[in-house]
């Protein structure tokens, strides 16, 4: 609303200026209020003193030659609101005590050709500045804003020097109040300055749009998670890397955004088209500091392959050294003797994502000593390396802080300086109080020092038990290519993995072919897609435990490991509400009432299905229902003897052989781990039902009696959280062999230089804090980045296996290395120039299979990697069937091709609709009535025709546009004889083209202008009804032109998908109103279909919600019959 003061200045400039008819005007909405109303609310709200004195001045004003106008008047207010910004950078209370004006409908100003004389903040360090913001004008806004305005101005190529004088008013008012809309601001202001079109906006000004869910975040009272911003490096030849800024993403916070804030850190990934053996020349740069928005940050420490920045001054900030942060984590004269590569590997335990949970006193944490077995001399022997014990009332606490159900009997977290696993005392004693018992291989470093800033006193944040993830429990599991050839040197046939392999087809082939119940297929689509943990993590609301809960929907280890990585996953159309992940937007269709006679859903579940079939060919991920995926912990009544292990499954209902009711596993089964280099990597245990352990489920807990640790012989695993494969197949345990584990060759060991140097050497040796600190960075900056070598040898290790077997010396070589690169940064061993060399020249003549050249093919067709790196180091060879990946891959190639080889769908054309009648009503009737006698509306039936018609023609030339130059530049990328510009995908994601089809679905929304329509129909729903009918009547016309352009088209999705949702669920509705059901979004996103329901679906094996078949170019595929497709 305006204030009295500009309404009563209103009045008298209009009746000064003889233009009493524009009074009326005054009570229009501000956003559609005249220009020169706005400008003055604008500076009422910034300056009401200096408002009166404009409009005092412009009445009492006589010009010498022409009469007062508006524009006189504009152009006296637009100085002064020029004037009041230059005294607001020397007085920055006047801008906290006033707000601006609510509308952000700058783009109808004429902007001042002016810009402000900012002022900006210097440093004395020599530092790469990203941007710089003016002094004071945002310093109370949340350091989100800035970093959002920030990423804009770096990809624009623009200054702040640029920003007209209202621009900058419109940012600092949404800043406080409106921060999404800042976004469609800047985009709206650059596209104005230059002119550009709709294909143009997306390709000059790449930034992609801050996620819907993270404003929601910012809003909700309690914020448990926390904000990352991230970026991305690029390192070049001969000159210093370039960084790039990505959306803010919310996430699980860490022990140093604790205690320092989230703001403070700055995270930065190298690039995926980045080569690492650049990053040594480029290590100096990155030792700069980096100043953005008036901090300075400085570098910190290297965590894989990213880069953390930490900002130690700015606006708004307590100063802070990168000393006195190392410090407070990791003190270095009480880590003194501690090598760099162990240093710097325990300072990123630090950032590692966790949740607060349970603060324990010190008198409750206890450590106690490992258990080790009866062989002398050998770090194997620890029969509890990782796992320590927590108390039942402990546990209640820490799961109670995740508001859990369930109390889990293990947990994955970091306590003071400890990590690994903690367990449930086995005892189940409730009133023993709360304490944890940490076992000395737990303990990686010293830390929790008295501090400075709390009066000498421990921080409490070094005794709080930082939960990091639950126990993982996958049920059925799957094969891997790894363990498949293991298997099979163990004396596993050839044929039982081709006959798991067509089960697991033919399983597939039920769901998505002949068991045509809608609801099966809802939920295969739910679970390839991971969409209700996806709906979980983009939940705005505060649930921390997303990574508690084992992955119930995904039997996938990449799920396993990346539970965390679907921040992005929620990004949904804001104008027509089509989600951008393919799993959801289909699972909303279908819930609306869609099935598979429409073509867009016929395409999409066949664009489901064939990911699927791509991602067997590429990874022989092969689902075997006599096996599970579960974290190991060791025995902690030390009942089990050696070689036996206790597996109870709370999800395992019956025996899969006998059908008896029971959650243990029991005979003998198989486990192992990744990696599986080695024959020994997989053993033969016996799973037996132990009485005292049985309050243990999910988990499979390994004996701590025999010589050597079973889980170390299982690739050298440990019981920090490691994750074991385990099979009761008795197709595959029978027939195989265990094998010992054999010593590390001598020629392993000479391969790597090892460092030894400590801090003492490196750190400490110098008296200044300010040389500690310098010493400390390039310390840190010196531990490599990932390099693709440990890939090499793997992929090395897998040709050779194939072409010899696993008892050749040099498979057994090539396995131990893989093991000793997997951790060689921690060990602080480096692998020598010559011996990579030595390996290149003896292992790159090696014919590949064929199943592993396609494999790798397949593989690079998601995976951003250069032509000549996927394609040197190997020689294809063409050879018979000998392997049992061999057999496996003329099985995939016989029936897994005949799914992937279609142009559009594998369903029948004639099954497939091509028009929806509930679709076209709305259109059709509409039409009707006006071709019955009103001329007001056929015309705006007209208008509504040309403006989708428009709409729809701009986006096929601008999509088609852009896809072309993606093509090139993906051309260009993987061929290493074309010159190509660095190819950033993390900087946009416009390669789906989801920016273009926002901005597509907006115009459809806008045009045409509501208040172009005539007829009293339109008009009145416009005015009574929020235009519902007009949006049905639009979407029905942009349903009928997509399917007239091509019957596959998805235009009418892309800008009405939300309104052809409403229409279709309506028309199932079952009550007199003609309306379904009504939900609203936050219940929505937690429903799922319930298991007893899905199960009385397959019993009843329903066809009548889909009433669609194969496509006859796959052949005659019968249920009954899995051999032939």
């Amino acid at each position: 609303m305006l204030s009295p003061a500009v309404i009563r200045c209103a009045k008298q400039v209009y009746t000064h200026l003889g233009m009493r008819e524009k009074i009326p005007q005054i009570s229009s909405p501000l956003s559609e209020a005249p220009r020169e109303i706005q400008i003055l609310q604008r500076l009422d709200e910034l300056n009401p003193t200096m408002l009166t004195l404009v409009i005092r001045h412009f009445l009492q004003w006589t010009p010498h030659e022409a009469k007062k106008t508006l524009e006189d008047l504009v152009e006296k207010l637009n100085s002064a609101i020029q004037d009041t910004y230059i005294q607001l950078q020397q007085d920055t209370s006047a801008v906290k005590k006033r707000s601006l004006p609510q509308s952000s409908q700058f783009s109808s100003l004429q902007t001042p050709s002016f810009s402000l004389p900012l002022e900006f903040p210097t440093f004395s360090h020599e530092h790469i500045a990203m941007i710089l913001s003016p002094k004071h004008i945002f310093s109370d806004t949340h350091w989100i804003m800035h970093f959002e305005m920030s990423r804009f101005l770096i990809q624009a190529k623009c200054q702040w020097t640029d920003l007209p004088v209202d621009i900058l008013s419109t940012l600092l008012h949404q800043a406080k109040t409106q921060p999404r809309t800042i976004y469609h601001t800047l985009q709206t202001w650059y596209k104005s300055r230059f002119s550009l079109t709709l294909s143009d906006t997306n390709e000059d000004c790449i930034i992609e749009k801050c996620p819907e869910y993270l404003w929601l975040y910012m809003k909700s009272e309690t914020k448990r998670k926390s904000v990352h911003y991230t970026g991305s490096f690029f390192l070049h030849l001969n000159r210093p890397p370039t960084f790039i800024l990505h959306p803010p993403k919310i996430a699980p916070s860490n022990r140093f955004f604790r205690k320092y804030g989230d703001d403070r850190f700055l995270e930065f990934k190298m690039g995926k088209n980045t080569r690492a053996s650049l990053f040594k020349p480029s290590q100096p740069h990155f030792l700069h500091p980096i100043v953005l928005m008036n901090r300075m940050f400085q570098f910190l420490f290297i965590k894989e392959d990213r880069i953390v920045y930490f900002a130690t001054e700015g606006e708004g900030l307590v100063p802070q050294t990168i000393r006195q942060v190392v410090h407070w984590h990791l003190p270095l004269l009480e880590n003194a003797t501690m090598t760099i590569s162990k240093y710097s590997s325990r300072m990123t335990l630090g950032y590692s994502n966790s949740v607060s949970t349970l603060a324990f006193a010190p008198s409750a944490v206890h450590y106690i000593e490992d258990t080790y077995g009866s062989a002398q001399g050998k770090e194997e022997t620890c029969m509890t390396d990782g796992c320590g014990i927590i108390s039942c009332s402990a546990m209640r606490k820490v799961m109670g802080c995740q508001h859990a159900d369930e109390l889990p009997c293990a947990v994955q977290g970091r306590i003071a300086g400890a990590k690994g696993i903690w367990i449930l005392s086995p005892t189940i004693e409730f009133e023993s109080g709360e304490w944890i018992q940490i076992r000395q291989s737990q303990h990686k470093f010293n830390t929790g020092l008295p501090q400075p800033d709390l009066n000498n006193r421990m921080d409490p944040l070094h005794y709080t038990f930082d939960l990091v993830k639950g126990t993982v429990c996958v049920y059925p599991s799957k094969l891997n290519t790894q363990f498949i050839q293991c298997l099979s040197a163990g004396g596993v046939p050839a044929s039982v993995f081709v006959e798991i392999l067509e089960e697991h087809l033919h399983k597939l082939a039920t769901i998505v072919i002949e068991n045509q119940n809608i609801k099966v297929l809802r939920d295969w689509v739910a679970r390839m897609g991971g969409v209700m943990q996806g709906r979980w993590e983009a939940d705005p609301s505060d649930n921390d435990d997303s990574e508690i809960h084992s992955n119930d929907e995904s039997s996938t280890n990449e799920s396993i490991s990346s539970i965390s990585n679907k921040a992005m996953y929620w990004r949904i159309n804001a104008y027509s509400g089509m989600p951008g992940s393919l799993y959801e937007s289909t699972i909303r269709m279908i819930d609306s009432g869609f099935d598979l006679t429409n073509p867009y859903i016929a395409n999409k579940v066949t664009s489901i299905f064939r990911e699927a079939m791509r991602s067997l060919m590429a990874k022989y991920r092969i689902d075997v229902e006599q096996s599970c995926t579960v974290t190991c912990v060791p025995d902690p009544t030390g009942t089990l003897e050696e070689g036996e292990v206790f597996l109870q499954l709370s999800r395992r209902r019956t025996d899969e052989r006998s059908s008896m009711p029971t959650s243990t596993v029991l005979g003998d089964i198989l486990v192992t781990r990744n990696p599986c280099g080695l024959k020994s990597d997989i053993q033969k245990v016996k799973a037996v039902d132990c009485a005292p352990l049985r309050v243990y489920t999910d988990i499979i807990v390994f004996p701590t009696k025999g010589t050597i640790s079973l889980a170390s012989m299982l690739g050298g695993g440990d019981y920090d959280g490691d994750i074991v494969f385990c099979c009761w197949d008795q197709r595959m345990v029978e027939p195989f062999q265990s094998s010992p584990v054999l010593p590390t060759p001598i020629k392993v060991e000479n391969a790597f230089d090892k460092c030894t140097t400590t801090l003492v050497q490196s750190v400490l040796c110098h008296k200044e804090e300010e040389a500690q600190e310098k010493a400390l960075q390039e310390m840190q900056i010196s531990i490599d980045m990932p390099d693709g070598v440990l890939g090499k040898y793997d992929n090395w290790r897998t040709i050779l296996t194939e072409s010899t077997c696993f008892d050749n010396e040099d498979v057994v070589y090539l396995a131990h290395m893989c093991a000793k690169l997997v951790d060689a940064s921690k060990q602080g061993l480096t692998l020598k120039p010559a011996v990579l060399i030595r390996d290149t020249n003896d292992f790159i003549k090696v014919p590949q299979p064929q199943w592993f050249v396609d494999k790798r093919n397949r593989q690079r067709e998601k995976d951003v990697h250069s032509y000549i790196e996927t394609n040197k180091d190997f020689l294809s060879s063409e050879r018979s069937m000998t392997t049992a990946m061999d057999y496996l891959y003329d099985t995939l190639l016989r029936k897994v091709d005949q799914f992937t080889k279609f142009s559009r769908s594998i369903f029948r054309e004639e099954d497939i609709a091509l028009r929806d009648p509930v679709l076209e009503a709305p259109w059709l009737e509409v039409m009707k009535i006006a071709k019955s006698g009103d001329t007001a509306l056929l015309e705006d039936l007209k208008k509504i025709q040309h403006a989708i018609d428009r709409n729809i023609n701009e986006y096929n030339h601008a999509a088609r546009s852009l896809w072309l130059k993606r093509q090139k530049q993906s051309d260009n990328r993987y061929d290493p004889g074309k010159a190509h510009s660095p190819f950033v995908e993390e900087s946009s994601r416009f390669t789906t083209g989801f920016e273009l089809e926002e901005q597509t679905a907006l115009n459809y929304l806008q045009t045409p202008p509501s208040d172009s329509f005539t007829s009293d129909i339109l008009v009145f729903d416009i005015e009574a009804n929020h235009g519902q009918i007009v949006q049905n009547i639009k979407a029905s016309y942009a349903y009928i032109r997509t399917i007239q352009t091509q019957k596959f088209s998805k235009y009418c999705y892309i800008v009405a998908y939300d309104a052809l949702r409403r229409l279709k669920a309506d028309a199932f509705a079952t009550r007199k109103s003609n309306l379904s059901e009504s939900v609203v979004p936050s219940v929505y996103i937690a429903l799922n279909l319930d298991k007893q329901w899905l199960k009385r679906a397959r019993d009843a094996n329903s066809s009548k919600g889909c009433g669609v078949r194969m496509s006859s170019e796959f052949g005659n595929y019968s249920v009954e019959d899995k051999t032939d497709f």
